[in-house]
């Protein structure tokens, strides 16, 4: 029975409003950041390896932008969110602790600098973290390293041909390419090696799930993209073994073998295939490479890299041929005895080895001895004098730079580093406790959450892979950083800082950023918004700051070019305007000053100098010869003293005292201040044995480990003022001594005329004295012009 429609069961249907939902983020400011950050990471490498302070300010100032855009996404999105995970705070203290020990450093300008770079480094590890989102991200971040680096590993050949030029990027037969360091290359090379192997293996790695097959066969795949990255990991083998960096071979060995362990089931043989089939090539490669290099034969050097990029291509075609017969299962299923095999291999070597070693003794001695002293017990006395340097600033250090500044007060012995080479004793040194307390909980964070991430990922083997990688690499960079300062290099800590970003991304850790998964509208947060673009604001105008300073001083040194004093004066003032903690500026300033003939002005300037860098023994020296122009003579000498004491190892501050000692005592003796120039003759003749003072406290192994400047002695100019300190005080005999000693150089030879002229002539002998005089007149005429009036001289007895 059909149903009867009335007026009263016609229900009126009501429109529905549509709940205001949560609006779509605005998906370019992603993309933007994004890339952004892959630039950040791509180019640092170009440019010296982002070393220097100008290279990184401008860095900071483009993060500064990519950091904004990267608020402005999560903004729209309604994601709040700073920071979440323990490493995310550890990873701010960094550049916290930093800016509070600058405030008691030791050299301001160099402090600031380490801001600078640890606050790169922060928001380039806060940037990976938030913006990585998904796998497509991941493989996106690491293929920008990967190409990059290959970039890098090309640029090496290519300077080492002289196809391109990089100032030392090749030196003494090693690739140092545009790091232009080759340890800190080969470290950064055998980093990003690893990822190169996880590209490689990436393909077979997505089989097993969908397949069942272990052994993970990339033939269905496509195997061309499999001889892409075999070219670039053969190329990035290549310059690691020409960078020669027994170091980074020795730690890239021991990461391998534990990267090769932890590689999921079915993945651990195909690794070591390609790497035992494109490393021999890679070896061959580097050695012929080189000596055709070395030698000026560049196209036969290329055609080395041909012949081994052709093999490396063979050994990948030899793979897949392997992997569709079945070999590789029959490898695994046999891999016990093929190790077995293995180890008869090693022992082999080792037999040869010790049978070269009894046969060729002298060789293997002095290899061994190199080895040695010049890497083991070199770094230990740099350890051992950045522990005196902690024990005497234990709580914050001595700021950023600390160790650069002052360094030469603590040495045992002469060695030029201004890095201690090893990052954890520097962080201690510049920081102190507060500081390597961070580095700690930075890789103790790291390392807990990638134990975590690779356990929890046992039955899904790309993703425990990549936990892997990330892991390998980073510890490839951090271990090395214990014997070397690779970590100096901002390129190369941007890359550590992007795997640490990487673990806490929601590509890894699988959380998500947007809390607010409900329909319900929520509005925007302009307050966060604000917020973060006053803090991309300040970082810019920071960054800007100093860079716009680096800008204005080198104008003022090309206005000192054109001899235009005033200009320069103008330039360098705005400098120290926008940055007024560079030492450098202020130096530079007094020295347009004293050009100037102003001369309390340059005593002024260069007292702020030594205000803000208060080790320095250059600038001590300056102020005493300010103070001797000046006639402030006990000034001087105190001056002159402080520089010895900064520096103890160094000569040249023993010329300068003796040179101030000197002439000090020259001029109270014109004065009539008979006493104050005896003590300063006094003082002179007592550097020579000061000299020797030094050289006793030194150990038989300081004094075979001193290879940086020849060992300390009186030289020509101590003996010079040695000898006419001497002269004036009567001792004759002794004087000439020095003397005779100083006229073997040039440089000092008409001085010391001069006064050999005046002894002979006290000592009677007319005809020597001038035949001296001669040769003083010819090679130091001012000099000789005063012999009359030096003559006159009173003899202090």
């Amino acid at each position: 029975m059909a149903k009867t429609v009335t007026k009263s069961n016609i229900t009126k249907k009501t429109p529905t409003v549509p709940k205001k939902t949560q609006e779509s983020p605005v998906e370019w400011t992603h993309q933007l950041a994004f890339w952004g950050l892959a630039i950040l990471l791509f180019l640092p490498p170009y440019f010296r390896g982002l070393f220097f302070q100008p290279e990184q300010e401008r860095a900071l100032i483009f993060a500064g932008v990519v950091f904004w855009l990267a608020w402005l996404w999560k903004w729209s999105k309604r994601d709040n969110n700073f920071l979440s995970h323990p490493l995310d705070y550890f990873a701010l203290a960094l550049p916290v602790v930093y800016l509070v020990s600058a405030f008691q450093a030791v050299a301001y300008g160099v402090a600031v600098n380490e801001i600078v770079k640890t606050t790169l480094y922060f928001i380039t590890f806060w940037l990976v973290s938030r913006l990585v989102n998904n796998a497509k991200d991941v493989t996106s971040i690491l293929h920008v390293v990967y190409f990059s680096a290959i970039g890098v590993a090309l640029a090496g050949l290519a300077t080492a041909t002289g196809i391109i030029s990089i100032k030392d990027g090749f030196l003494d037969g090693r690739i140092y390419s545009t790091l232009q360091y080759p340890n800190a290359l080969a470290s950064y090379l055998a980093a990003v090696l690893f990822i190169g192997l996880y590209l490689w293996r990436k393909p077979g790695l997505e089989i097993p799930a969908a397949s069942g097959n272990k052994m993970g066969a990339a033939w269905s795949k496509g195997n061309w993209i499999q001889y892409l990255y075999a070219t670039g990991n053969f190329l990035l083998f290549t310059v690691l073994l020409g960078t020669r960096s027994n170091g980074g071979l020795l730690v890239f060995g021991i990461v391998l073998l534990i990267f090769i362990i932890g590689l999921p089931r079915g993945s651990r043989i195909p690794v070591i295939i390609h790497f035992t089939l494109f490393s021999p090539p890679s070896l061959l490669a580097t050695i012929m490479f080189l000596n055709a290099a070395t030698g000026g034969h560049q196209g036969i050097a290329w055609l080395w890299i041909a012949v081994g990029l052709a093999l490396a291509w063979a050994g990948q075609a030899l793979y897949h041929l392997a992997e569709r017969k079945g070999l590789l299962t029959w490898i695994a299923a046999h891999k016990t005895v093929l190790l077995a095999a293995l180890l008869l291999v090693v022992t082999a070597g080792c037999i040869f080895s010790g049978f070269y070693i009894n046969t060729h003794s002298d060789t293997a001695k002095n290899i061994i001895e190199d080895l040695r002293l010049r890497n083991a017990s070199e770094r230990f006395y740099f350890f051992q004098d950045a522990m005196k340097m902690f024990k005497e600033r234990p709580i914050l250090g001595w700021g950023g730079g600390g160790w650069e500044a002052a360094y030469r007060s603590y040495q045992s012995y002469l060695y030029n580093s201004n890095q201690v080479h090893g990052y954890y004793f520097q962080v201690m040194v510049e920081t102190g406790v507060l500081g390597i307390l961070v580095v700690l909980g930075i890789w103790g964070s790291f390392l807990y959450l990638t134990h975590r991430l690779y356990h929890g990922a046992k039955s899904n083997a790309p993703r425990q892979a990549l936990v892997l990688t990330i892991t390998s690499a980073a510890v490839m960079l951090g271990l090395h950083a214990v014997i070397d300062f690779d970590l100096s290099l901002s390129a190369i800590t941007l890359v550590l800082w992007m795997m640490f970003g990487l673990t806490v991304s929601p590509a890894l850790s699988g959380k998500k950023q947007d809390a607010r998964k409900g329909k319900k509208y929520v509005p925007a947060n302009n307050t966060v918004l604000a917020g973060a673009s006053v803090a991309a604001l300040v970082i810019m105008v920071f960054a800007g700051c100093l860079a716009w300073s680096n800008y204005k001083a080198a104008e003022a040194g090309k206005s000192l070019q054109k001899q235009d004093g005033n200009k320069a004066v103008a330039y360098m003032e705005e400098a120290i305007a926008y940055n007024p903690v560079n030492y450098l500026y202020y130096s530079n300033l007094s020295r347009i000053y004293q050009q100037q003939g102003k001369t309390d002005e340059a005593i002024a300037q260069l007292e702020q100098a030594i205000n803000l860098n208060r080790y320095n023994p250059a600038l001590y020296t300056d102020l005493a010869n300010l103070y001797f122009n000046s006639k402030n003579y006990d000034e001087a000498v105190l001056n002159a003293e402080r520089s010895l004491t900064l520096a103890p190892f160094q000569i040249q501050w023993y010329e300068v005292l003796s040179r101030i000692y000197f002439l000090g005592g020259y001029m109270e003796l014109i004065d009539g201040k008979k006493d104050l120039a005896k003590d300063n003759f006094v003082k002179a003749i007592g550097v020579p044995e000061l000299i020797k003072s030094r050289v006793n406290s030194l150990s038989d192994q300081e004094k075979r480990l001193w290879k940086d400047a020849p060992m300390l002695s009186a030289t020509p100019a101590v003996s010079l003022n040695a000898g006419s300190s001497l002269y004036l005080l009567g001792m004759w005999p002794e004087a000439e001594t020095y003397l005779q000693t100083a006229m073997q150089d040039e440089n000092n030879k008409g001085e010391a005329a001069v006064w050999l002229s005046l002894l002979k002539d006290k000592q009677g002998k007319a005809q020597e004295a001038r035949d001296l005089l001669e040769q003083a007149k010819e090679l130091s005429p001012q000099i000789a012009n005063s012999y009359e009036s030096l003559k006159n001289l009173e003899i202090l007895e």
